[in-house]
């Protein structure tokens, strides 16, 4: 009887009657429903409690009962729950949630349909449905409840159109609850197009994925949405501009994952998007991305080479980080920045390009790199970061671009194996935060650093403390050199300075090669004008400097205390030797200064001990004070003709002294400390005894004689010393040169020498008494007459008209300088006045 009662009950149910069982619950062909309120419109489908679903169901969008019409929106908490032979669900399109543990354990069920009105898919929703193949979820699904379809064994895609759903719970003890877990043959997942953001956990541990579509509309992921698929192999990313990530990395401990490959839409590769995947080998990078972004393959120990496309304009920094299989790099030429750490720790990396467009190398960028055997740093790049290179040690050669401004602390740090740098920054400065620490320390095996024409400036404490250095060129455009710059290079041993016009060094304290106790050989080049104030001061084991002839002056201090010094020759190009320029040189022995000198400075040789003989050069006018103080073992001076003032003390404590001689003919000026020693021999030139037996202080020598030095006279006047006067005349050694001026007076102008000659001024060799008379002449009036015959001689405006019959003539100004020699009837004056 009972057995007749259900087999009744289900007949009522196929032919679609409607049985009330209770308040709120309704049965309409089949499918229980409920509703909350008697006002609701809309129905949940329900469990039935008169027997389980079977079979293939499809549930309507409306249903009507006691004549009311019924939207159905939900599948209620558990009501297909344990229905093993439910086989097919078709939900309606008004249908907005599916309820926890809604199919759960249907065991039987292969296919179902969800409506793209569906919102919501409870935890446990499809828990257990083992016959399920496929799954498509639909686009307006915004929230999808932990282990939604776990145990779903028999799932093998899953095809997700969900726009924006919310990330997956955690338990309440904080664990995980994926919606896919132990799907042991779901296989592949695919993202839609629309697709905007992936939630958290949603694949998470799912072991069996092996390949993996994601959208061109993908911009957000979840923390761990792909972690721990450790069956995951490849990964079609299309998603074209998806944000970052930071340590909750969405593929994290898929260790198996082999290839990735970017879409042709793909501008630009997220932040640790790839991070630490370890078995990465194959990676396609397409040429729409413009962008690779920090941490992107940090740590893929596995990739031996990547090709990065010229699309891409920056690499973020990490990018690369540890890749320590990779073995070779190409940059392209877009790229404009390398980001921090970019490639650092890439151990097998023995080649890398860096592009011409680069600008900026980011800190550690290449550090680590230590297969790496050369690096050329392109003329773009202006920012080389902190310790960019550190611990390169295979490099070997390093060139630096002409762009460099600005270089941080240590960028080249412990390349154990460089010997060679070419540095051609024009302007550029090291920033250090580490006192006294070059950019290149530790490099224990660099011995060649090499300054390229256009540099201008060197930093400060560029190769400070480098004592492998030992060879040094500077280019000739250098005009500035840092503080220290080559402070404590103590095997540098030759420097090769071909800068014409470098800055002064201030003080000792300033002094680029303080510390370079082994620097012997110093050599200036062919263009250089001026050696700088202190710039090799207290060198002491400085035996040899070349100075050539295109140098005209030696700054201050240049190479006092450089005591190994034993010969100097001073070329005939300088003119003036600064202060103190040798002071200390105490193994100097032998000086030559050349003839063009005019000037030598305080103290420039004091305290030169070993110098026997000075011959001070015709051309001298100065002689500073204690020039040649304390030079002990001075034995003979000889003073230029042209010298006309010696400073306090310049050949004061000069022991050694045996005598003197001066070229002079008028006594320069000294002081009554100029020499300590009046009693030794005291030459003059014949005739000039008496000036300087009469002359302040050198009157002081007892034993003053006469050498054969001929003086002739040189008279110089006037015809008529009314109209003006001439400057120059005097007494001159034989064979030295005099210079003549005739200067006119009022509107006068100069005519002529008594000899005919029309030079003014004029310069004459002296040798002979001789006599030399200036001629002028009045400016006259407007029309005057010429020597040889009536001519008038008229002017109009600027131009002077002369009637002089094809014959040659000249024009002076009222100075008597010549402005016109020729035989025009007339000429154009450049500016008025008196002819």
């Amino acid at each position: 009887m009972r057995k007749q009662i259900i087999k009744f009950l289900f007949l009522l149910l196929a032919f679609g009657y409607a049985m009330e069982a209770k308040s709120g619950e309704f049965t309409v062909d089949g499918i229980r429903y409920y509703y909350t309120n008697e006002d609701d419109d809309e129905v949940s489908v329900t469990y039935s409690s008169s027997g389980k679903y079977s079979g293939n169901i499809v549930i309507p969008s409306t249903v009507t009962y006691n004549g009311k019409q019924y939207t159905v929106t939900k599948i209620g908490t558990g009501a297909f729950r344990d229905c093993t032979g439910l086989t097919a669900v078709t939900l309606p399109n008004a249908m907005t949630s599916i309820g926890r543990n809604a199919f759960r354990d249907c065991t039987g069920l292969t296919t179902v349909t969800i409506s793209n009105s569906v919102t919501s898919i409870g935890s446990y929703a499809f828990y257990g449905c083992t016959g399920l193949t496929e799954v498509t979820i639909p686009n307006a699904m915004t929230d999808i409840g932990g282990w939604a379809f776990t145990y779903c064994t028999g799932l093998q895609t899953v095809i997700w159109n969900a726009h924006n759903v919310q990330d997956i719970p955690l338990s309440k003890s904080g664990t995980p609850m994926p919606p896919f877990l132990y799907c042991k043959n779901l296989t592949d997942f695919v993202f839609g197009d629309e697709v905007e953001h992936i939630p958290a956990y949603l694949c998470y541990n799912l072991t069996s994925l092996k390949n993996l579509v994601i959208g061109n509309s993908v911009t957000t992921i979840g923390s761990y949405a792909f972690s721990s698929c450790t069956g995951l192999k490849k990964v079609i990313w299309n998603a074209r501009n998806a944000n970052g990530f930071q340590y909750d990395t969405p593929f994290s401990d898929c260790e198996n994952l082999t290839d990735f490959v970017f879409g042709d839409e793909v501008e630009h590769i997220p932040d640790y998007l790839c991070y630490n995947l370890t078995s990465l080998k194959n990676l396609v990078i397409g040429n729409s991305v413009t962008t690779i972004r920090s941490h992107a393959f940090k740590g893929c120990t596995g990739l031996t080479e990547v090709t990065i496309p010229n699309s891409v304009t920056s690499i973020g920094s990490y990018a690369f980080y540890g890749c320590t299989g990779l073995t070779e790099v190409t940059i392209p030429n877009a790229v404009t920045s390398i980001g921090s750490s970019a490639f650092s720790g890439c151990t097998g990396l023995t080649e890398v390009t860096i592009p011409n467009a680069v600008t900026s190398i980011g800190s550690r960028a290449f550090s680590g790199c230590t297969g790496l055997t050369e690096v050329t740093i392109p003329n773009a790049v202006t920012y080389i970061g902190e310790r960019a290179f550190e611990g390169c040690s295979g490099l070997t050669t390093v060139t630096i671009g002409n762009s460099v401004t600005t270089i941080e602390e240590r960028a080249f740090t412990s390349c154990s194996g460089l010997t060679t740098v070419i540095w051609n920054a024009r302007n550029a400065e090291y920033y250090n935060g580490l006192s006294y620490d070059s950019p290149f320390s530790n490099c224990d095996r660099l011995t060649d650093f090499v300054f390229g024409e256009e540099v201008e400036h060197i930093p400060a404490l560029l190769c400070c403390e480098l004592a492998s250095l030992k060879n040094l060129v500077i280019g000739n455009s250098v005009t500035s050199i840092g503080i220290s710059a080559f402070d404590g290079c103590s095997g540098l041993t030759e420097v090769i300075w071909n800068a014409r016009n470098v800055q002064d060094f201030q003080d000792n304290s300033s002094r680029p090669f303080s510390g370079c106790d082994r620097l012997t050989d110093f050599v200036f080049g062919e263009e250089v004008e001026h050696i700088p104030d202190y710039l090799c001061y207290q060198l002491t084991s400085l035996n040899t400097i070349v100075i050539p002839n295109s140098v005209t002056s030696i700054g201050t201090n240049a190479f006092s205390f450089c005591s190994g010094l034993k010969t100097v020759t001073i070329p005939n190009s300088v003119t003036n030797i600064g202060s103190s320029a040798f002071e200390d040189c105490t193994e100097l022995k032998t000086v030559t200064i050349g003839n063009s000198v005019t000037d030598i400075g305080d103290e420039a040789f004091s305290s030169c001990f070993n110098l026997t003989e000075v011959s001070i050069p015709n051309s001298v006018t100065s002689i500073g004070d204690e020039a040649f103080y304390f030079c002990t073992d001075l034995k003979t001076v000889t003073i230029g003709n042209s010298v006309k003032s010696i400073g306090d003390k310049a050949f004061y404590h000069c022991s050694s002294l045996e005598h003197v001689t001066s070229k002079a003919v008028t006594p320069p000026q000294i002081w009554a400390m100029t020499f300590d020693d009046y009693g030794m021999p005291f030459y003059v030139p014949a005739g000039c005894k008496p000036k300087y037996a009469e002359a302040e202080y050198w009157n002081n020598f007892t034993d003053i004689r006469e050498t054969g030095v001929t003086l002739h006279t040189v008279t110089a006047n006037a015809t008529d010393e009314t109209m003006g006067y001439v400057t120059g005349g005097g007494e001159y050694p034989q064979g030295s040169t005099a210079t003549l001026i005739a200067v006119p007076f009022g509107q006068n102008y100069f005519v002529r020498w008594n000899d005919g000659n029309t030079d003014n001024p004029r310069t004459i060799t002296v040798t002979g008494d001789m006599t030399f008379t200036a001629e002028f002449a009045p400016a006259g009036s407007a029309v005057e007459t010429l020597e040889n015959g009536e001519r008038g001689i008229y002017a109009t405006g600027r131009t002077l008209h002369v009637e002089n019959g094809g014959e040659s003539y000249r024009v002076y100004t009222a100075a008597g300088r010549l402005v016109y020699t020729g035989n025009d009837s007339s000429v154009t004056l450049s500016a008025p006045g008196m002819y």
